[in-house]
């Protein structure tokens, strides 16, 4: 592409150089054009391409309001740009002979620039023809602003030359802009939302026409503006050490992480992680003359950025306060408000763990079965103590719950709310609370004191044995493919007032069943999935207790299931010499079709029992002898294709 830059002074202009031209096939639009419009430029820069997308100054296309021509031959019509039609400049002769001389206007919006700071404009065009390309002259004026393209005979008054050319390079189809700093930075400073310029051949040169040319329809006339917005600190996203910034007592106090200070600023220029620079201070509230800067050169957009106060500032047990600004490199904003905190570095006294119910492993005693333990944990009177955590493990450092938010933030549970810590009656008090061991056996409860700043103490055990109390789970009857299975559950002997259970069946989401007047409950489901099926249940009591979970599972036998209502396969003697028996063969797990199953006693002949609608067959059988007795039982597909395995029913004939 061509490019030739307005001289800056009059007389013979200024060559600047230039590229291979560009085919218009395509139409560059957005940040497109001024990326086309920078290398095009091989002499003074119009675009800057040495700062990131998102660095001050920004460049942006003033929407047109009109653009078109005037025709003197036409004193009282206005021609506005018309999609194929280039616009002439300066004079031409007609097919007819007839003599016209135009000028050009464009109008532009200014008002998506209202309230930045604006540093200049470039006005661009691009000729099409020229009726001799050894002479060229255009200049462009401001006139008063107008809403609509004029006509010759009522052309608005030019007020500013701004620009001119008279170099004749790249005819004819050369780029060419020219700069209207001084009209678009007063514009905008006036508040005004239109700006209006006129491209004219010059006056001693107007009425010849070698000097006339076309401007190309298709780049038409456009105008980008370099400007600025000063970006802005959010107030209410001032962080430190993961908590809100305080402006009034009393001030948090923070501990491990009262070096981390967060922002964020904002640049209505910007896109969200674009870069921004931060800059901090921090200082003793008893000695503001020692104020200590941090600088965040590579901060981001509606993001959260961090700066760290240096090791060594920080005193335990003294007060600072903060405060932060933002910068894009050209506009900074105003300091922020003033945050402060306390500086608490220091861990709280040990608790005191004691019990009204639940005696020490050490005393050799067990813990009443189903009863919730009545715990009371002391600060001893350390009013630096406002509550208390604990767990059934052992742990060291502060109170968890810091974690990253949306942003990038640090955010902090504050010990004085957080539900994690179970609050002192008053600072250096007590606290009483109910506990359930997790498992039965030994279990060791671990308690730590906690402080406003969210620092722990060394952990205070207290070992217990608690007798097992999770329900037993039994199944009323043998698990069939297919068929409704129940359950049955019962508190552990001795459990007190057993009101329900909580169970999961395959690890789903939780249910509950009442319990009855016996503390047992039953529930019932399809055994539908192949795999088997496994519940883990626990019981509820009137009293609060929760026990431990109680288990059970069950796998399919991959071959067909056997049952018999008399020669059960338990390892006992059963019926006898004489005495009948039925024996029920049913498909295997995850088996739609059943043809019939073929079974054989004691590896003698085998027998075909064809399956009915529901896949199951039944066969009576009357021992003669009594003993040992192997039933080996096969199934097969409607198709004729056996199952992969077999049953091998054993039971003994009294």
């Amino acid at each position: 592409m061509d490019m030739i830059h307005a001289a800056r002074t009059r007389g013979a202009g200024r060559k600047l150089g230039g590229m291979a031209n560009l085919s218009t096939s395509r139409r560059l639009r957005g940040l497109s054009i001024a990326l086309a419009a920078t290398l095009g430029v091989t002499g003074l820069a119009v675009f800057a391409t040495a700062e990131s997308a998102g660095a001050a100054p920004h460049y942006g296309y003033a929407p047109s309001v009109q653009i078109g021509y005037t025709d003197r031959a036409s004193t009282h019509t206005a021609y506005d740009w018309t999609e194929g039609v280039n616009l002439p400049l300066g004079a031409r002769i007609d097919t007819s002979g007839e003599k016209h001389k135009s000028r050009v206007y464009a109008t532009f919006d200014l008002s998506q620039f209202a309230g930045k700071e604006v540093f200049g404009g470039t006005v661009r065009i691009r000729e099409r023809s020229a009726a001799d390309c050894t002479k060229r002259a255009i200049e462009i004026w401001r006139t008063n602003p107008v809403g609509e393209t004029p006509t010759w005979g009522n052309a608005p008054e030019e007020l500013t030359k701004l620009d001119e050319i008279t170099t004749p390079e790249y005819c004819p189809t050369a780029n060419i802009t020219f700069d209207v700093s001084l009209a678009v930075k007063d514009a905008a400073a006036k508040g005004e939302m239109r700006v209006t310029f006129a491209l004219r051949v010059p006056e001693e040169h107007e009425g010849d026409v070698s000097y006339g040319r076309t401007l190309n329809w298709y780049n038409s006339v456009s105008l980008n503006v370099r400007y600025n917005s000063a970006p802005v600190l959010d107030e209410a996203q001032m962080y430190n050490g993961g908590r809100s910034c305080a402006t009034a007592a009393p001030y948090p106090a923070l501990s491990a992480l009262a070096d981390t200070l967060q922002v964020i600023g904002r640049d209505p220029d910007l896109q969200q992680s674009d870069p921004l620079r931060y800059e901090l201070a921090l200082w003793p509230v008893d000695d503001p003359s020692k104020r200590t800067e941090i600088s965040v050169p590579d901060g981001s957009a509606g993001m959260f950025s961090t700066g760290r106060v240096p090791g060594g500032v920080l005193v335990d047990g003294r007060s600072y306060s903060w405060q932060a600004r933002v910068s894009d490199g050209l506009a900074t904003s105003a300091w922020s408000k003033v945050c402060t905190f306390v500086v608490d570095k220091t861990l709280p006294s040990r608790p005191q763990v004691s019990s009204s119910n639940y005696p020490k492993a050490d005393t050799g005693q067990w813990t009443p079965p189903g009863v919730p333990g009545e715990f009371t944990f002391s600060a001893g009177g350390d009013t630096d103590v406002i509550g208390f955590v604990y767990q059934w493990y052992d742990r060291s450092g502060g109170v968890e719950g810091c974690e990253i938010v949306s942003g990038g933030r640090f955010d902090c549970d504050n010990p004085l709310t957080s539900d994690m810590v179970l609050k002192a009656d008053v600072p250096g008090g007590t606290v009483s609370v109910p506990i359930i061991p997790p498992t039965p056996f030994t279990n060791t409860l671990y308690v730590q004191s906690v402080d406003r700043a969210g620092n722990t103490s060394a952990a205070v055990g207290y070992e217990m044995r608690v007798p097992s109390t999770e329900p037993t789970i039994k199944a009323i009857g043998t698990p069939e493919w297919g068929k409704s299975l129940t359950l049955k559950f019962t508190p552990e002997p001795g459990m007190p007032g057993v009101i329900k259970y909580e169970y999961r069946l395959n690890n789903g989401e939780p249910r509950f069943v009442a319990a009855g007047e016996d503390g047992t409950a039953t529930i019932s489901f399809i055994t539908d999935n192949a795999s088997g099926h496994s519940v883990s249940a626990r019981s509820h009591s009137a009293n609060g207790w929760i026990s431990p979970y109680g288990n059970w599972s069950f796998a399919f036998d991959p071959g067909p299931g056997v049952t018999s209502d008399v020669y059960l396969s338990d390892g006992q003697p059963h019926g006898g010499v004489g005495v009948p028996g039925t024996f029920i063969f049913s498909p295997p797990a995850g088996w739609s079709e059943v043809g019939y199953y073929r079974y054989s006693l004691n590896g003698e002949d085998f027998f075909d029992v064809p399956a009915g609608p529901d896949g199951r067959a039944s066969v009576t059988w009357t021992p003669e002898r009594s003993g040992g007795v192997n039933l080996d039982v096969y199934v097969i597909r409607p198709d004729g294709t056996w199952g992969d395995y077999g049953n091998f029913y054993q039971f003994i004939v009294a």
